[in-house]
């Protein structure tokens, strides 16, 4: 068996008297991918930055972590590249943050690689668009800024790679695309680390894997996803959505209608072209496509977040303005952000930043609103001691959760989720989704569902829009359109979400 590149040992994390992890030991070896599944807030991320020897701010590490040999806790940086340790590639959970919004992606390459063939080599396992280099951040996708740091992660080949929620983000086709690029580098020698709720991935890719849990691992090895042992790993595999067939039902009048958007971007780009859109109340409509398809700029102008270049937004009839400082009904319509993170003051407490919607959409007094915002947190999986706290101490997936609160305190007539499920673990996903189906039978309100998860497309919408290059090209009832997709755009999602998924046959 071959040495590992990377090993924990009692390794732990803690805030004061509060551990985040526990006595956690970890053995990473060249060419294995290392799976860790784990709900939100069990300490997946922490032991990513732990085992590069970084911490959050506040976060004391204890126990040791050696990289070919050299100890990385307490070690300067300078110091292990003095000792030729090794390279660690890291792809953090927000990919933005990683990215300098002043500088186009290009130009970091190229500062950052050691040899001129180490970039197209870089996005090719990424999978990142070469003409995107020239391009801000703030210029691409989500999907895009996801493969953009993918690139930069393997860029002059690490020998351990820690890749944290990869799949966020991708759409089905580019989601089975990083399956064969992550076969790729193992194939090289590349030691990685994948930390995911993606059980689909974990099927397709990994080597072995760990249940974390509490901030300890309760179960490793290859038997994990076919026989586990554990409560808590049997409790996440229940999870594992299987989407009953959506029911086709007359849609009602009134809600949310789009006519024509059009967006073009100052560089001629057309980002969308003229879509026409109709959110009955209590439907969902979902919106699906490839990475950069235009999904997140359509919710943006829905949102009056972007103005569109052409086209009107209409709520029961009356048109909304073009910017939503400008509209006389704006909570009307809530937009929950794909980047839930930059959604929330990072300096107060999210609780607080939640009851304050309740008190400036419907004026309710202090007490009510913060009672009213510690029901509807509790509602999706978040206990008060959780909320009381900055967002920062949250992870992605409990932030992403208390953005929802924060859509539904505002009682809306029409809520706009874009790729809200991506960073939820399995059991808190079927949670949200229960909410989301409750919320639809039991208020009038519409939704708009932006997802590259199939699943949660087929448990919630009634009807599915394709977006590609920013036009519809393909919209029917959710059921029809995933069993007998007519374009190939749209074949090409459904095929590849199954593959995603890492769906066999099972014999006999």
């Amino acid at each position: 068996m071959n040495a590992p590149l990377l090993s924990a040992r009692g390794l732990r994390a803690f805030v004061g008297t509060r551990s985040l992890l526990a006595e956690v030991d970890v053995e990473l070896r060249p060419g294995e991918v290392t799976a860790v599944l784990g709900e939100s807030g069990s300490g997946k991320t922490t032991l990513g930055l732990a085992l590069q020897g970084e911490s959050r701010r506040g976060v004391a590490l204890a126990g040791t972590v050696e990289l070919r040999g050299t100890d990385l806790i307490g070690v300067p940086a300078a110091q292990r590249r003095a000792a030729r340790a090794g390279v660690i590639g890291y792809l953090p959970q927000h990919p933005a943050a990683a990215l300098n919004p002043l500088r186009k992606v290009g130009r970091v390459m190229a500062e950052l690689a050691r040899a001129p063939e180490a970039i197209p080599e870089a996005l090719e396992a990424a999978r990142f668009d070469a003409a995107l280099l020239d391009r801000y951040p703030h210029q691409l996708s989500g999907g895009q800024q996801q493969r953009a740091v993918l690139a930069q992660a393997v860029l002059n080949r690490p020998d351990v790679l820690v890749l944290d929620e990869p799949a966020t983000g991708l759409d089905a086709i580019t989601k089975s695309e990083a399956v064969e690029a992550l076969s790729r580098m193992s194939g090289r020698g590349t030691a990685i680390l994948l930390l995911t709720h993606d059980l689909g991935l974990v099927r397709r890719t990994a080597d072995t894997v760990l249940v974390l849990h509490d901030g300890r691992i309760v179960e490793r090895g290859q038997h994990v996803l076919t026989a586990p042992t554990h409560e808590h790993t049997r409790a996440l595999l229940a999870a594992e959505p299987r989407p009953p067939a959506a029911a086709d039902a007359e849609p009602a009048e009134g809600g949310l209608r789009a006519s024509g958007l059009t967006k073009v971007a100052k560089n001629g780009d057309r980002l969308l072209d003229g879509i026409d859109l109709a959110v009955p109340p209590g439907r969902c409509v979902a919106v699906v496509g490839r990475s950069g398809s235009g999904k997140t700029t359509l919710a943006r102008c829905l949102a009056g977040l972007t103005r569109p270049s052409a086209g009107r937004v209409l709520l029961d009839g009356v048109a909304l303005a073009a910017d939503v400082r400008h509209r006389g009904r704006r909570t009307q319509v809530q937009y929950i952000h794909q980047d839930a993170r930059a959604s929330f003051d990072e300096f107060r407490p999210v609780l607080a930043q939640i009851a304050r919607t309740a008190r400036l959409t419907r004026g309710v007094s202090t007490a009510q609103a913060r009672t009213e915002a510690e029901q509807v947190l509790a509602s999706v999986g978040l206990e008060r001691a959780q909320a009381d706290r900055r967002p920062a101490a949250l992870s992605g997936g409990q932030l992403q959760r208390a953005a929802v609160a924060r859509a539904l305190l505002a009682e809306p007539a029409v809520i706009i989720c874009d790729e809200i499920t991506t960073g939820q673990d399995l059991i808190h996903r079927a949670e949200l989704l229960d909410l989301l189906a409750a919320t639809l039978r039991t208020t009038s309100a519409g939704m708009v569902l932006i997802s590259h998860d199939l699943g949660a497309v087929a448990a919630l919408a009634d009807e599915v829009h394709v977006l590609d290059a920013g036009r519809c090209v393909e919209h029917a009832p959710t059921a029809a359109l995933l069993a007998r997709p007519r374009t190939a755009v749209a074949r090409s999602l459904v095929d590849s979400a199954d593959l995603a998924r890492g769906r066999t046959e099972e014999p006999g």
